[in-house]
């Protein structure tokens, strides 16, 4: 279980989205279209993408069963980097 931060949790009322493309890190969160705010965890992944560390990938502050070690948001759609690859988000998992 993680333990969320206040940053990591959803905010009331989401008054921006993140910018067309950015990535966390360095950013410390990305947030898209419907208000979600996404942020990696502090759980180290049992293996990560060569070179990389990886954590367990924060929805809202809760883990959504997945280790990456960047998120991003690009063209509108959030995805992330684990160890089999780039994964995108279809609205309910990371496909």
């Amino acid at each position: 279980m993680t333990n969320a931060l206040a940053y990591m949790q959803r905010q009331a009322v989401q008054t921006h989205i993140t910018e067309a493309y950015v990535s966390t890190p360095p950013a410390l969160v990305v947030v898209d279209e419907t208000g979600d705010v996404w942020t990696l965890g502090f759980t180290n992944a049992p293996q990560a993408p060569r070179g990389e560390f990886a954590f367990d990938v924060l929805r809202n502050g809760l883990a959504v069963g997945e280790f990456a070690s960047r998120i991003e948001r690009r063209g509108g759609r959030v995805r992330i980097f684990t160890p089999s690859g780039y994964k995108r988000w279809n609205g309910r998992a990371f496909i």
